[in-house]
């Protein structure tokens, strides 16, 4: 199993919605996908976000972020985040978010 780790920082606090309007549309997408599990947190100052999702493998990973609605979010990216890190992992669920945080930040 991949545990696939995306922190997004926004521009700014005026990108917030726009941010949170394409994340409910890639977690709709998520319910009708192949992957397993998946969870959203976001920092205090809600500029930082995090997302996780776990999938059997990469194939299943690169099918759904290569098609619908997170490719469109990606093409958009640039509209409302400044910075898109992303890490995978093999683990057999997903992990909690302290860990998961020093692992797309390099800590």
């Amino acid at each position: 199993m991949i545990v696939s780790i995306t922190k997004i920082e926004l521009k700014s606090y005026s990108k917030l919605f726009a941010y949170l309007k394409f994340n409910s549309q890639i977690f709709e997408g998520l319910k009708h996908s192949k992957c397993k599990k998946y969870k959203m947190t976001g920092n205090w100052n809600l500029k930082v976000w995090y997302t996780m999702t776990l999938w059997n493998d990469e194939n299943e990973i690169n099918d759904f972020y290569r098609n619908g609605k997170h490719l469109e979010a990606m093409k958009q990216s640039k509209i409302f985040s400044s910075e898109i890190k992303t890490k995978r992992i093999h683990k057999g669920n997903l992990i909690g978010w302290q860990e998961a945080k020093k692992i797309v930040n390099n800590i």
